[in-house]
């Protein structure tokens, strides 16, 4: 065998880092200087839903009052991947979300993520683009190895973001013989004029949000008990009868972009974290998989996005069969607008996370009055019986 050379090593790295094993298509290029990589996603979803708050075109229970049920894609994607140069990597996904839900045709297709990035030594990356947001690690897991239907997204309640990405640079690493992780960076957080990357016709405005143009900070660094985690995106449950276990710490903050307060003043945004995650492989094709972290966002006192909140996963594999179950919780100190939702299902895996059969069964209250809030009538309960087929290749 023809032994590794500085350069050929630093490529392998580079094609590790960049995407994880089981997925991917690899394209010639016609050159060794550049390694291109083509996977696509289809997550099929039959949902029928009843209950809940008074229904509206888009949410809800049927016009009737009834169950709804309907079919779409709860994602398509199509994702290029690969390096270049011998040291840089880099990352295009485009993603269509909900297509088809409710019989609308026409939702957009959106850069999910896209970046560029540099391998400066073994186990470390420095990216640019529009990046997952880090917090905790189930703020930066994978949509296509998940351990259940819907994560803890609903609860994560960055200044302005889409779907938990927004433009940024970043470093992602292992350090100290892969015993630790660090990654975080420099984000674009909030901006006047803006919500949830999208333009609020509201500028100028008397309060500016972050009036200074600062960066939001933030990042996330864990300790890895055992095994360790080098993708861009973490799964909710490997399948690869590794035992991984790590402990987890996170914060943002940015000057002046959280709540306009009666004098004009703008209060700071902070946004604290802990968490752990464990997947443990068990004789006899089987795994145990625990998720279990929680926050504090703070965008000023008596805001509707400040409050304490909480996401746990709990998941045992038998062979392809897995049973699961998952909740989260945010308490909003408005009262009146808090989330909680719990869930519970059962996982076929066909072929591991490339073919797989999901089905769940929620109840959700979303942005609204928790039951035995003191003073609130408690917001009616959303049911939900959802199965999705997934083909990732």
């Amino acid at each position: 065998m023809r032994p590794m050379t500085p350069r050929t090593s630093l490529l392998s790295l580079a094609m590790f880092l960049a995407w994880s094993p089981a997925f991917a298509v690899p394209v010639q290029t016609g050159t060794t200087d550049f390694t291109l990589n083509l996977d696509a996603n289809l997550q099929l979803r039959f949902e029928e839903t009843g209950g809940g708050p008074p229904p509206t075109a888009t949410s809800g229970a049927a016009p009737s009052g009834h169950y709804n049920f309907d079919i779409f894609f709860r994602r398509a994607s199509l994702s290029i991947r690969g390096t270049g140069l011998k040291i840089f990597t880099y990352y295009l996904k485009l993603e269509t979300g909900r297509f088809g839900a409710r019989g609308n045709y026409s939702t957009s297709t959106q850069i999910q993520d896209a970046y560029i990035g540099y391998v400066p030594f073994p186990d470390f990356n420095i990216e640019g683009g529009f990046l997952k947001t880090p917090l905790s690690r189930p703020a930066v897991d994978s949509s296509e190895r998940s351990n259940t239907l819907e994560g803890v997204s609903d609860i994560l309640l960055y200044p302005n973001t889409r779907a938990q990405r927004q433009m940024g640079l970043q470093v992602r690493g292992l350090l100290f013989e892969q015993r630790f992780l660090i990654r975080g960076g420099i984000y674009e957080g909030a901006r006047n004029g803006y919500s949830g990357g999208n333009p609020t016709g509201t500028f100028p405005i008397p309060a500016t949000a972050n009036p200074n143009g600062w960066p939001m900070l933030g990042g996330m660094a864990r300790y890895n008990l055992f095994g360790y985690e080098t993708a861009y995106t973490y799964p909710g449950i490997y399948l690869d009868g590794i035992t991984r276990v790590s402990f987890g710490v996170g914060g943002q903050y940015q000057s002046k972009s959280g709540a306009v307060n009666r004098d004009g003043t703008i209060n700071d945004y902070t946004a604290l974290s802990a968490d752990i995650f464990a997947d443990i492989a068990l004789p006899g094709d089987s795994e145990a998989v625990l998720t279990l972290d929680g926050y504090r966002f703070d965008y000023g006192t008596g805001q509707a996005r400040t409050g304490y909140g909480a996401h746990g996963e709990l998941g045992y594999r038998w062979g392809r069969i897995e049973p699961q179950a998952s909740a989260y919780w945010f308490n909003s100190e408005t009262k009146v607008n808090s989330f909680l939702r719990m869930a519970g299902g059962l996982t076929y895996f066909i072929k591991g996370h490339t073919a797989k059969i999901m089905f769940e069964y929620e109840n959700t209250i979303m942005n609204g009055v928790l039951p035995n809030t003191p003073g609130h009538a408690p917001t009616k309960w959303l049911h939900q019986f959802l199965l999705q087929v997934q083909l990732h290749v």
